[in-house]
């Protein structure tokens, strides 16, 4: 049963309004955390919708719509919501308030509102990968691409990079970067980078609060068999070896991204492309 909307807001007020406390603690870590977006908090595959009031002081009820499929308890995600004229949201169960490392992944979710109302529409309109999917009308395509997570020298190639990120040796990583590019598809690269950039820019800050709160880190997508969570650590670990050179990429998402998909020497680069083309 759907409780009414007064029940709604009534049942989820307090919890919301502790997303301002978290915010002010959080701000003075990098600037797009002072940022706060709406919330669609998922019941009986129902959407009910919270948003900031004119004055940004709290959230206030805004709109409930069917799901139109089953939404799995413990879901974390954020994407734009078609019914609230396509703003993205955090999309969360009710659980996610009972913990401060459930507030942590509100504001890992905000990181990604972020990206979708700044740079990324335009990243995808200029990333083939990203035109094919929409030309297939393959909506999912972020989570359910065949990438070859399997591929030995991409497993060997990837296992090195990270490590060599960890290590500071940027040079390292460059060498076994050129070696991914030769062991996958340039659609596999573009998959790679794109969620490197994605999810390894919200770890990157994620791991920020967790620390700022002493809470334990996030070491997610470390262990094989690899799946799609390798490219938040990779992505995590070239931002902070990138950002260490140039801390203005850790504002500008687009110049972030651009750096991210060119981590590789000239060269081989240069080499690459026709080879790209052809894939």
């Amino acid at each position: 049963e759907t409780l009414p909307a007064a029940s709604i807001e009534k049942k989820y007020r307090e919890s919301l309004q502790r997303l301002f406390d978290y915010r002010d603690k959080l701000k003075t870590l990098h600037p797009f955390l002072s940022e706060l977006h709406p919330v669609a908090i998922v019941e009986n595959d129902t959407f009910h919708v919270f948003d900031l009031n004119k004055t940004g002081s709290r959230y206030v009820f805004a709109r409930s719509a069917p799901a139109g499929m089953p939404v799995p308890a413990g879901v974390r995600a954020a994407f734009p919501l078609d019914f609230y004229d396509n703003i993205p949201a955090c999309v969360v169960t009710g659980e996610v308030f009972d913990t401060p490392q459930g507030y942590v992944t509100i504001f890992h979710e905000f990181v990604h509102c972020h990206q979708w109302n700044t740079v990324e529409p335009d990243l995808r309109r200029e990333l083939p990968l990203a035109l094919k999917a929409a030309a297939e009308q393959d909506f999912m395509w972020e989570m359910n691409y065949p990438f070859p997570y399997d591929n030995t020298l991409f497993e060997e190639n990837y296992a090195a990079f990270i490590k060599a990120l960890e290590q500071g040796d940027a040079e390292g990583a460059m060498l076994y970067r050129n070696g991914l590019r030769d062991a996958i598809s340039s659609f596999d690269y573009q998959y790679m980078v794109w969620q490197e950039w994605k999810e390894g820019f919200a770890l990157f800050l994620e791991n920020r609060i967790r620390d700022h709160l002493g809470l334990e880190r996030n070491l997610v997508g470390r262990r094989m068999p690899y799946n799609r969570t390798v490219f938040y650590a990779g992505g995590e670990a070239l931002i902070i070896s990138l950002s260490g050179e140039d801390a203005g990429l850790l504002t500008d998402l687009e110049a972030l991204f651009n750096r991210m998909f060119g981590f590789a020497s000239e060269a081989h680069t240069s080499n690459q492309t026709g080879r790209n083309t052809a894939n």
